[in-house]
């Protein structure tokens, strides 16, 4: 498979690989009898040969290069509706048929908030391989998405609200450059809580816990970054564009836009929103553009909107966000009630089998989407934090048994809980770390947790990391080697302090494998220019 944002579509053909210039494509593809092509693009019938099929393509609609996207594998498909299809490997087909089944309704609610129709005719998901490094990607008629979605209950399906509603924002209107992601992001964010909000029956406290997440989020990512990579629009100069993908462009661009809509109004910001849509529809736009188009239809913006410092200030954005807590005072106070927990552990003010635990009556966390457990867990971290000390493993150790959260199929809960664990020094956890680190390379989970490791256990990171580099994706590959502090040798990654190899990472590692049973992948990889890398 292809995955070509921000600049990777120049090794696939020859094109403007820059996001100012958009393009129409015809394509035809032969491949194996055995195998499926799909594109970011309609499907115009296949050729069928005695041991190969030629499929044919059209993308009518102009697309940045970084949107084209090609898949060749052997695969399986279910239709959703009559303009929904999934796609995946056959072991994983019925899964995601099941996990995505609410896809036509997220759609059709994109369209009512957009004020105008789903122009790419088509919207088909593919559930990829394990290995690929985002939660999603927008492809036009073709949306990849991760399989660390397929929790099994449907709890984590609001990515494919996010990668719906690039649709009209990024794929329909795309930033002129990349140092305007956050157009593209910031505004896919703010209609992505539309239609989560809609979909919930207009329960707004579920879209402002996913607000509330992603602004600890964004806080985690301005503390790692250089100062040019934390300002909404970035000094990227010569640099490659993936090396400042973070948070940012996401949370702190929704967060302008959700300052906006309260200094204006909701109703009034909607039809900023869609006028907005029609002007720049099939184009490009800049935060320049964005501005003066938002000034033109509120003049008082012009002077009681500090339009530099939200652009230019590097860090948190100058104006605090005020979403609605309801939810995360539950998620707070029995935060707090586990503190109380840790503080009795650390004190031993009594044996470990006689500290009392909150019930599960006290805490109804059965009930509790997603979010709210992972602001939970965000909040034990953050107290931590704050008071300058982990969690007691046996703390660590209680809340892992009483919630399983080791067993977890939740990626969202089990990333949190293993970062916990691990600044809690519970050595039983590494082998549950391990076998997360490697069954999926998903950059928001094994960026974080590769550096949790690295804090705890610097040579079971890196040589689990260098034992599994071909198994994660180029991009991701390569952040984490920076992540871990790794220089090229005589063409080989090794540790920049050390190139050894301790037996106890290696017993660890391949423990973990067997626990887990990590997948092997095989790729068929296709491409119209060779090149060694």
């Amino acid at each position: 498979f292809s995955q070509c944002q921000a600049i990777h579509a120049r090794t696939l053909l020859p094109c403007m690989d820059f996001p100012g210039v958009k393009m129409t494509y015809k394509a035809s593809v032969t491949v194996p009898s055995w195998s499926t092509a799909i594109m970011s693009a309609l499907s115009c019938g296949s050729v069928i040969d005695t041991d190969k099929t030629t499929f044919l393509f059209h993308q009518p609609t102009p697309i940045p290069a970084y949107l084209f996207a090609i898949v060749v594998a052997q695969l399986e498909s279910r239709d959703l509706s009559s303009r929904v299809r999934v796609w995946s490997e056959p072991s994983m087909i019925e899964a995601a048929a099941y996990e995505f089944v609410d896809t036509e309704q997220y759609l059709s609610i994109a369209e009512e908030i957009a004020g105008m129709p789903y122009v790419w005719k088509r919207y088909d998901l593919l559930c990829l391989v394990p290995s690929f490094p985002y939660g999603g990607m927008e492809n036009p008629c073709l949306t990849f998405v991760t399989p660390t979605l397929l929790a099994g209950d449907r709890s984590l399906t609001g990515v494919i609200a996010h990668e719906i509603a690039h649709s009209w924002t990024g794929n329909l209107v795309t930033n002129a450059t990349w140092q305007h992601f956050w157009l593209n992001e910031g505004w896919t964010r703010w209609l992505e809580s539309k239609i989560l909000t809609k979909f919930s029956n207009n329960n707004h406290l579920v879209s402002h816990l996913n607000m509330i997440s992603g602004n600890v989020h964004l806080k985690e990512d301005v503390q790692l970054l250089p100062p040019e990579y934390s300002r909404l629009v970035p000094l990227l100069e010569d640099g490659d564009p993936d090396d400042s993908f973070s948070s940012v462009p996401y949370e702190k661009g929704f967060q302008l836009l959700f300052f906006l809509e309260q200094m204006v109004g909701e109703a009034p910001f909607l039809s900023f929103f869609q006028s907005y849509l029609q002007k720049f529809k099939y184009s490009t736009v800049t935060s320049q553009q964005f501005q003066d188009y938002f000034c033109s239809m509120f003049p008082s913006a012009k002077d009681l909107v500090p339009w530099d410092a939200w652009f230019n200030e590097p860090g948190m954005p100058v104006v605090a966000p005020n979403f609605d807590d309801t939810f995360l005072r539950h998620a707070t106070d029995l935060a707090n009630r586990w503190i109380e927990v840790d503080h009795k552990f650390y004190a031993k003010e009594t044996f470990a089998a006689h500290v009392i635990m909150p019930t599960e009556e006290e805490e109804g966390m059965d009930h509790w989407p997603t979010n709210q457990i992972s602001c939970f867990l965000d909040e034990l971290a953050s107290i931590c934090e704050k008071r300058g000390y982990a969690l007691h493993v046996d703390t660590i150790s209680r809340l892992g048994d009483k919630y399983q959260w080791k067993e977890s199929k939740n990626s969202e809960i089990l990333f949190r809980y293993c970062k916990l664990a691990l600044s809690a020094g519970d050595e039983r956890v590494l082998p549950i770390v391990v076998r997360f680190l490697t069954t999926q390379g998903r950059m928001k989970f094994v960026r974080p947790l590769y550096r949790a490791l690295m804090e705890s256990h610097k040579s079971l990171a890196v040589d689990t990391f260098l034992a599994h580099k071909n198994f994660y994706h180029p991009i991701a590959a390569k952040m984490l080697s920076k992540d871990l502090n790794l220089i090229t040798l005589g063409g080989e990654l090794v540790d920049s302090c050390s190139a050894t190899s301790s037996k106890e990472t290696k017993r660890l590692i391949a423990g973990a494998i067997m626990a887990g049973g990590a997948a092997v992948v095989a790729f068929v990889v296709l491409s119209l220019t060779r090149r060694k890398r």
